[in-house]
């Protein structure tokens, strides 16, 4: 049988951007000072204003305005020729403030100067996202993780086979607690999709996200044979069964070891050939469908499994009504991240949980 497969992914990314510092006056000055900033700090780590003055420096008096409406001041005493120093700015964590800072300087020989400046501070908590594979439904298009540090924004970008993106999602998250569970819902992107794209942002544009792609293959397998109008597994074809068990956990195994995180559901679909009536067949299909899926499920399978019956509406060989063709009695098993959409291999998705 021609397995037919996708691959799930997950990938890190992160992102931390630069925030520039203008002068509104004054420019000589602020480079005679040798001014730099420490503007993006993380964790405990404060931002600051740096200096490296080319001339000695008596007296220096920074007073701060920032964009929350709070003031403040920075001072320094003898800075030699050269020497480096160092102001930290006292700024909540999670937050980026736009300051107006005017700087009062006294030279080592006497003279005085005066200028203002603008800048941008960040102090950002260092962002992670995690989530469990059985938060993540992509049948009900929901996604639920948990973000540590402080995001303000979750972004979800999907995108179809031609890599056009179909949708995107945003949701606004400045007000999470951290370790606070975080849920995103998506509509229906009404085309299959290629991969997504989830990303947190804190206040600086800098993100941590996982790209995630849908999952699906078909098991070989060699059919299960019925007595006929029958759905009971003869011992003497358990075998058959054992040796497709193999070959899920086999596959259940691959798709750990190339990453992926969603969770893996078995879907089990029967068909039967014409001979009967059109209901007594999909009624026959389903029972047998739903023997195999039990006994997988009586047999340890660690998934969720689901089946469903179509009898003689997809037939593997065209054959007229009442016609007994073994290639039409047959079963086919799919392992999924989300459940199989209609087509033409199956025409309904009413697929129920074996018990």
């Amino acid at each position: 049988m021609k397995r037919l497969t996708r691959r799930l992914t997950l990938a890190l990314v992160t992102a931390l951007p630069f925030l520039p510092a203008t002068a509104s006056a004054q420019d000589d000055d602020a480079g005679r000072l040798g001014l730099r900033f420490q503007n993006i700090v993380s964790g405990k780590e404060l931002p600051a204003i740096l200096l490296k003055p080319a001339d000695t420096v008596s007296k220096l008096v920074i007073e701060l305005k920032s964009s929350d409406g709070k003031t403040s001041k920075l001072s320094s005493g003898r800075i030699g020729a050269g020497a480096d120093k160092r102001l930290e700015v006292r700024q909540p964590p999670g937050t980026k403030l736009d300051y107006e800072a005017k700087f009062d300087v006294t030279w080592g020989d006497g003279a005085t100067s005066s200028f203002q400046m603008r800048f941008t501070l960040a102090r950002v908590e260092e962002l992670g996202l995690k989530f469990d594979k059985s938060d993540v439904d992509l049948d009900k298009r929901t996604m639920t993780f948990t973000i540590t540090g402080s995001a303000v924004k979750v972004e979800l970008t999907i995108v179809g086979e031609n890599k056009q993106v179909l949708k995107t999602v945003t949701k606004d998250v400045a007000g999470h607690k951290p370790n606070e569970k975080v849920t995103i819902s998506y509509p229906d992107p009404g085309a299959t999709i290629l991969f997504m794209d989830l990303k947190v942002f804190d206040v600086t544009g800098g993100f941590k996200g996982v790209h995630l792609t849908p999952v699906s293959t078909s098991i070989p397998h060699d059919d299960v044979e019925f007595d006929s109008g029958k759905w009971d597994i003869r011992p003497g074809e358990e075998h058959k069964l054992e040796a497709t068990k193999k070959n899920i956990d086999e596959a259940v195994e691959k798709f750990k070891k190339a990453g992926v995180e969603l969770e893996l559901k078995l879907y089990v679909a029967g068909y039967t050939d014409t001979v009967g009536s059109h209901e007594a067949n999909r009624t026959l299909s389903n029972n047998r469908a739903r023997a195999i899926a039990q006994w997988f499920v009586k047999h340890g399978i660690k998934l969720d499994v689901f089946y469903q019956g179509f009898g003689e509406e997809v037939l593997a060989k065209r054959t007229p009504d009442e016609t007994d063709e073994p290639r039409n009695r047959r079963a086919v098993y799919v392992l999924a991240t989300q459940t199989p959409g209609k087509s033409g291999l199956f025409p309904r998705t009413n697929w129920a949980p074996a018990k």
